[in-house]
């Protein structure tokens, strides 16, 4: 207001009081309220909506306020009302409480001087309740969270695009061996290179996937879940992870494990023996035998090869947890493959009334373990045989999906398995009907330990099921882009291209990732000598120096940056063992790296 108030009509002060939203007042130079909206001279919500206003004209603003001291809120408040109108001070705002019958309610004051109206001034006050108590909400919500976090084994961190940590906390910190402070604004394939399963899970998430895995990390491990962190245009701006302290149950799963393998171990020596002994007295060694205990020696018989496969099974998805699976490289015939598997199958196939169909395509020739892939297509057989009504069909199909890549699918046309199950299906000891009376038995390990040995092979395996018209698992078996081994069969056997037949990019940072792979590839089937020594320590300060460029994709760099710790450990090896361990991951640090460099390209 630039003119004086006095000097126009009441009218007027009045009418510009009501156009305001909030509750507004005009004092006169004794603090009296001379003039008020509608809103001022309505109880405020903390009171019942009956009560009389609080402040009515005539009645003095300050009046009533008993502060209990100069610094508190209603001091603070008369003291600035009084310089205002003293003409000591222009404004004066303030936040305050009200108590009420109906509870507290927050107001925002303003107290401002009327300019040329000597003494006078206009008040306003602004309900700000609603946002006071989000604020209040919010404040405990984040208070009940770092409270959380800082007294919960677990770490929560943030990527950017770039790889750059920006928010890690909490109190499993201290487990990986890094403090917060130290690691907000570094690189995450930096901080942890030692770390691959977690670089892992955080390129899946950047390529928008939600990844769950685990990792050792020193003497602790971890369950590590990174996300991907969407923009509000949906495009992926980073990673957002979670890391869980489980190193008492992967204690408590390591035990039970060398549990079950010490047990298994033990029991399949004298259940060897027993089933010799009953074989041959099933054979008539011992002469002929009564037919009822002819009768008993073929079940003791039987339940002794169930018993021994459901060793073999433990003990094999033990080989395959520990990392102890190993897997032969041969050449195969998909169909002598398959032939084979239904020729061991079909005495069972037969006596259960179910026929055995091929439908084979032109295919290819695969790498991979003859015994383990056989075992893999018995395992579906037989489950698709013991689904199976007599008369029913079980289909084996073949195909050549892509280049390379061969497709085995068993089809049949059992009762099919309802999509809430799909998921109970690759995990050890699930069985899709877990009660006492279930009609089809098995220990629930054949499809987990085909799953691993799938993936072993670089392969995938699924399924494809209707309730009521039957179910069809595949898995495919090759070379081609994506489907590589993840543990390749010798180091020697990566498929990088020769030096010489690879082509070259335009861009120079690609072409020096490429050169530096050229000279990386020698060091992975060749012994370690102190000149491998030499070359070895120069390429992983090559990889680090090539790291640190401007403009590589997030993926490229942490392949550098694993390449580099690969090179590292293999440089600083002096057990033949280890050394050959690491380099088969030289093998396959290089290899993914000339994938990403490819993808980039």
């Amino acid at each position: 207001m630039t003119s004086d108030l006095r000097e126009r009509p009441r009218a007027w002060a009045d009418q510009l009081l009501d156009a305001m939203p909030s509750r507004a007042a005009l004092l006169d130079a004794e603090g009296r309220v001379i003039a008020a909206n509608g809103n001022w001279l309505s109880p405020p919500d903390c009171d019942p909506p009956d009560a009389p206003p609080r402040r009515p004209i005539g009645s003095y603003y300050v009046a009533r306020l008993n502060p209990r001291g100069p610094s508190d809120e209603l001091g603070s408040l008369v003291a600035g009302v009084l310089e205002v109108l003293d003409g000591r001070r222009r404004c004066f705002d303030l936040e305050i409480a009200r108590d009420g019958p109906r509870g507290r309610c927050w107001y925002a004051i303003q107290v401002s001087a009327v300019e040329g109206a000597p003494r006078m001034a206009l008040v306003t006050e602004e309900d700000v309740t609603s946002r006071r108590r989000a604020q209040e909400a919010l404040l405990a919500s984040e208070n009940q969270l770092r409270t959380i976090i800082t007294g919960a084994p677990i770490v929560l961190f943030s990527v950017d695009a770039d790889g750059i940590l920006s928010l890690f906390d909490g109190l499993g910190a201290s487990g990986l061996g890094v403090s917060p402070e130290r690691v907000v604004g570094r690189s995450v394939f930096e901080v942890f290179a030692h770390v691959p399963q977690m670089l892992g899970a955080v390129r899946r998430a950047m390529s928008g996937e939600t990844a769950v895995t685990s990792a050792p990390i020193g003497r602790m491990t971890f369950e590590l879940r990174c996300s991907p962190a969407f923009s509000a245009t949906n495009h992926i701006e980073g990673v957002v992870g979670i890391a869980t302290d489980i190193t008492e149950r992967a204690r408590i799963e390591r035990l039970k494990n060398e549990f079950v393998s010490i047990v298994s171990h033990e029991l399949r020596t004298p259940l060897t023996s027993i089933r010799g002994s009953l074989g041959l007295l099933d054979g008539g060694v011992a002469g002929d035998l009564d037919p009822r205990v002819q009768s008993l020696v073929k079940i003791a018989l039987s339940n002794t090869e169930r018993l021994i496969r459901l060793v073999n099974d433990i003990l094999d998805l033990d080989k395959i947890e520990t990392g102890k699976l190993e897997l032969r490289n041969e050449l195969l015939d998909p169909v002598r493959l398959v032939e084979d598997a239904i020729a061991e199958i079909s005495g069972f196939a037969e006596e259960c009334g179910v026929i055995l169909v091929r439908e084979f395509g032109a295919t290819c020739e695969i790498h991979g373990d003859r015994d383990r892939l056989l075992q893999v297509l018995i395992n579906l057989l037989s489950n698709a045989i013991k689904f199976s009504k007599p008369g029913d069909t079980v289909t084996v199909e073949l195909e050549e999906i892509s280049s390379g890549t061969v497709r085995f699918s068993v089809c049949d046309e059992g009762p099919g398995i309802p999509e809430e199950q799909m998921s109970k299906l690759f995990r050890k000891f699930s069985q899709l009907d877990e009660s006492d009376t279930r009609s089809v038995g098995g220990s629930g390990l054949g499809l987990a330990i085909s799953k691993a040995i799938v993936d072993a092979h670089g392969g995938g395996i699924g399924v494809e099921s209707q309730p009521g018209v039957g179910s069809r698992f595949h898995f495919a078996i090759g070379e081609g882009e994506f489907d590589r081994p993840q543990r390749r069969f010798r180091a020697e056997s990566s498929p990088f291209h020769a030096a010489s037949e690879r082509p070259r990019t335009k861009d120079r940072s690609l072409d020096a990732i490429l050169d530096l792979i050229d000279q990386s590839v020698v060091l992975i089937g060749s012994p370690n000598s102190d000149g491998d020594r030499s070359l070895t320590q120069r390429l992983h300060l090559r990889a680090k120096e090539l790291a640190r460029q401007r403009g590589l994709a997030v993926p490229v760099r942490s392949g550098l940056l694993r390449l580099s710790t690969v090179l590292n450990n293999l440089a600083a090896s002096n057990n033949l063992a280890n050394e050959r361990d690491h380099r088969q991951a030289l093998a396959e640090a290089l290899r993914n790296l000339e994938d990403e460099t490819r993808r980039q390209a």
